[in-house]
């Protein structure tokens, strides 16, 4: 089967060329039957310089290619029909294609790529197993255990990995055929006009309602993200559980972090402090997320159910042709929840943000 791993660069020329080098297994060899396309999207730094420089050093089976229209899906969307084109040229079937998507800002381990292309199988998403970089900063550790003591206040409604809908973009795979079969990565904007990221969330949404696509975690393909983004904004990171949420909310995030009262993240060497504000929208995140969106999709499928069902929380707003036509509204539904005083969901976080800053104490 031939792989093409996809990786959108914007402004990375200090992190694109490791990332690469890491799919070579550290050598300038990528695996056999495996093609690397690197996706400038605009850069400003001398990004579209490196990508020549590794092209160079690919064989022919590295390839930059240029995305000029900003965002998360236009350059990935853009590797695939490149992947598209070199299957065609080479006679190859888009059954036997399987597309990868990364990150620049992320190291995979020995064997990613052939690991994925053993479990590909059709109508399946895959994902791999994601780590943290830890880079030797102590700051890094302390954050981490700030992350596991809130998020134990609320580990009882976690779903069994198979029933998760969420798919973290840079470490999942797909066939061609079915990226097609599926309606590929498509644009969604919110009410303000600020466009939706969770590309690939919203596309498995579509594809589990269109086909009855599943998802199947490669536990043994490993690779480490970049914890840059703690670092450079650790309320954004910590408030959303990682979740790249929209321009206008980020906007409003942090207006509210400007004002007393509002959600605050300190990192420190030895410990991490983070207010009630803050862990009320981390738990938000998280249950809307990972507890109530696998159990609306579950409903709207007719599936099997998680454990525990949401109290309170109906689908009658909802319905399976929303999950083809608007994923990306969906999201926002649940996630608006969190910050409405009468739902059900955000009574719950009043309860549980008191338990977890309780605990920090």
């Amino acid at each position: 089967m031939l792989v093409a791993f996809i990786i959108p660069c914007l402004n990375e020329e200090a992190r694109v060329r490791a990332t690469a080098m890491s799919l070579a297994g550290g050598g300038d060899q990528l695996p056999a039957d495996t093609d690397l396309i690197l996706v400038d999207n605009g850069s400003t730094d001398a990004t579209w310089t490196i990508l020549g420089d590794l092209v160079a050093l690919g064989r022919g089976r590295i390839h930059r290619v240029r995305e000029r229209r900003r965002g998360f899906v236009p350059p990935r969307h853009r590797g695939v029909m490149h992947a598209a084109g070199l299957a065609r040229r080479r006679g190859v079937a888009t059954d036997d294609v399987l597309i990868l998507q990364g990150d620049a800002d992320t190291i995979y381990l020995p064997d990613y790529i052939d690991r994925m292309r053993s479990a590909a199988a059709a109508n399946v998403l895959l994902e791999g197993s994601i780590g943290r970089v830890n880079e030797g900063d102590p700051r890094l550790l302390a954050y981490r255990a700030l992350e596991l003591k809130v998020d134990q206040v609320i580990r009882a409604y976690e779903v069994d990995d198979v029933q998760e809908t969420l798919v973290d973009d840079k470490a999942c795979g797909y066939r061609l055929t079915d990226y097609e079969r599926w309606g590929g990565l498509q644009r969604e904007y919110a009410a303000d006009g600020s466009e939706l990221h969770a590309e690939t969330t919203r596309l498995f949404l579509r594809a589990r309602a269109l086909t009855g696509a599943m998802r199947h975690r490669v536990e043994s393909a490993s690779a480490l993200t970049s914890p840059r983004r703690i670092l450079e904004d650790p309320v954004l990171y910590f408030c959303t559980a990682g979740y790249p949420r929209e321009r206008s909310w980020v906007a409003r995030l942090r207006r509210a972090a400007a004002t007393a009262g509002g959600p605050r993240v300190a990192l420190g060497e030895d410990s991490s402090y983070a207010n009630e504000a803050a862990i009320r929208y981390r738990l938000g995140h998280t249950l809307a997320l990972f507890w109530i969106l696998p159990w609306l999709t579950a409903i709207l499928l007719e599936d099997s159910l998680p454990d525990m069902t949401p109290v309170g929380f109906g689908p009658h707003n909802f319905s399976r042709s929303d999950l083809v036509e608007r994923p990306g509204a969906v999201l926002m539904r649940l996630l608006a929840m969190i910050d409405e005083p009468e739902a059900a969901l955000s009574k719950l976080l009043d309860q549980h943000a008191n338990e977890a800053a309780r605990a920090l104490r």
